[in-house]
């Protein structure tokens, strides 16, 4: 495995999610907790890593430091997800965003409509 490097305490600019996961609308269970990517800069550099939920876990007015390696291209700079540590604006360590595992999905969504329709 690549050396892994540290940065932080740092702000982070642009923080955006995105959704990696199987789509399942809100009447079946929705994406509230399926696997996301969360990326974001500092100075100018793109991190990432996935997680549950789209919920951020960093703020604007928070700091953040971490630990990440390069990918096999060295194109990506992944962040290791458990070494993520969250300060709030007083220099409080706070814990945001879902924590946690769970297994991909496998099957997409299935068309609103019978079976009849969908052969039409």
């Amino acid at each position: 495995m690549a050396n892994e490097n540290r940065v932080g305490p740092t702000v982070v600019q642009n923080y955006r999610t995105c959704l990696v996961d199987k789509y399942r609308p809100p009447s079946k269970g929705g994406n509230t907790r399926a696997w996301h990517r969360h990326s974001f800069e500092i100075n100018g550099d793109v991190y990432s890593f996935l997680a549950l939920g789209s919920k951020k876990w960093v703020y604007v007015n928070d700091s953040v430091e971490f630990n990440w390696t390069w990918d096999e291209t060295e194109k990506y700079r992944n962040i290791t997800a458990n070494s993520v540590v969250t300060l709030d604006k007083n220099g409080d360590e706070v814990v945001r965003g879902e924590r946690g595992a769970k297994k991909w999905r496998t099957s997409p969504a299935r068309m609103p409509a019978s079976k009849r329709e969908q052969r039409d």
